[in-house]
């Protein structure tokens, strides 16, 4: 008897909901193609792509002012040590956060340098210093970044062109509709 009734409920349950609902389904007919969903999907991406693009260029620009932070840092010859010390904090923290390695290996060799002045720092030679900095850490950084820019300012103007093309076609879309309308009345 009990399963009699669990079975008249199970089946049952169903039929009453669907007698609750409208027997004819709605037919929602859309005139949209893959065009725009592929346009979004293009652009959903590429905002993407540009969070990671920002990460990178604030990375590097954070690499950049430790570096400038240390070339600051050696142009106080008055007290030796705590201006050594000082660059070589900065450009061991410039070492960390960069992932570049042509720009890594130039902050290495600048950091071995600024290491070599940390043991007599009163016979360091600050303007040999602050050139191999520059030449070897803070040129190659700004290297990269100034290609990165490039980069950047490239896909700009391809996204300028494309939203272009975006306009002619709904200039043609509109021509359309309005024909149609016009034909319409």
């Amino acid at each position: 008897m009990r399963r009699l009734s669990i079975v008249l409920i199970l089946v049952l349950m169903p039929l009453a909901a669907a007698a609750q609902t409208d027997q004819r389904p709605r037919v929602v007919r859309s005139m949209r193609g893959p065009g725009p969903a592929t346009a979004e999907g293009a652009v959903k991406q590429s905002m993407q792509r540009l969070g990671e693009i920002k990460k990178d260029f604030d990375r590097d620009f954070l690499i950049v002012g430790h570096l400038r932070a240390a070339d600051a840092a050696l142009t106080d010859p008055m007290q030796p040590s705590n201006a050594v010390q000082k660059a070589y904090e900065e450009v061991d923290a410039a070492k960390l956060i960069s992932v570049d390695f042509v720009v890594t290996q130039g902050i290495t060799h600048a950091e071995e340098e600024i290491d070599n002045a940390r043991r007599s720092p009163g016979s360091a030679d600050f303007g040999r210093l602050r050139s191999i900095l520059r030449s070897e850490a803070t040129t190659l950084a700004l290297r990269l970044l100034l290609r990165r820019t490039a980069d950047l300012e490239d896909e700009t103007f391809a996204w300028i062109h494309v939203q272009q093309m975006i306009s002619d076609h709904l200039q043609n879309l509109s021509e359309i509709t309005s024909q149609a309308v016009r034909t319409l009345e």
